[in-house]
């Protein structure tokens, strides 16, 4: 018990000192997908990989992706997050449109809907000698 004692106020006096314990705040978002890099014929029974490219990620950190198969259908949705310690003036920049890996479940031969965060739907074909990766060509600034 003094142990635990001696590491609260251990770590109290960190926090104190500006060594950690900041007070950011973060709130999790579920972005939109921009758009997305799928192959015509997924390799099936292996798991694949895709890309795809936020709509916008304003003030938000770099998204991750999850990809569940439910139901006979596979959900893809993004996780971000908008923190109090984004800078100031981000919601002036340019809406940064970064790249995400998503890694598709295996999956047996057939067709799949794909149902994307932003009300988007495609149609996965999965079968042998498909292919296990896709990728985005990067955007041209003009």
């Amino acid at each position: 018990m003094r142990l635990r004692v001696c590491a609260a106020a251990a770590l109290a006096s960190l926090c104190v000192a500006g060594a950690g314990c900041d007070s950011v705040s973060c709130n999790s978002i579920t972005p939109a997908a921009g758009s997305l890099c799928l192959p015509g014929v997924v390799q099936a029974n292996q798991g694949s990989a895709i890309e795809v490219r936020e709509e916008c990620g304003l003030c938000s950190t770099i998204p991750s992706c999850e990809t569940i198969l439910r139901d006979g259908a596979v959900f893809l949705t993004l996780h971000s997050q908008v923190c109090s310690d984004a800078p100031q003036n981000c919601a002036a920049q340019d809406c940064p449109q970064r790249v995400v890996k998503c890694t598709l479940p295996a999956l047996a031969s057939g067709t799949y809907p794909l149902v994307v965060t932003g009300n988007q739907n495609y149609v996965l074909s999965v079968q042998e000698g498909g292919q296990s990766s896709c990728k985005l060509p990067a955007i041209t600034q003009q």
